[in-house]
């Protein structure tokens, strides 16, 4: 399966098929033996493992698609979102 996520950028990403940001959690989530994940993302990319992922935020510059899927928005990365979000609520 081919999925194009951006059409009109000016880069090229070649992987193998399996390969993926969800996949690739679901294998750390048992090799750390991992009860609960949380991601954090701003664009298309993100959205598999956004819909695995326990909870998911999104940065407020984030995709608009990326943002009607995660738990919530948090501020943008220009202005240190996860970092404030980890600071936050560790």
């Amino acid at each position: 399966m081919i999925t194009h996520f951006y059409t009109n950028e000016q880069w090229l990403e070649i992987l193998p098929k399996a390969a993926s940001k969800a996949n690739a959690i679901k294998q750390l989530k048992a090799h750390l033996n991992c009860d609960r994940v949380i991601s954090f993302g701003d664009g298309k990319n993100d959205i598999d493992m956004f819909e695995i992922a326990d909870e998911s935020y999104a940065v407020e510059n984030a995709n608009a698609d990326l943002k009607k899927i995660a738990t919530a928005v948090i501020p943008s990365n220009d202005e240190d979102g996860v970092a404030r979000w980890l600071s936050e609520n560790r």
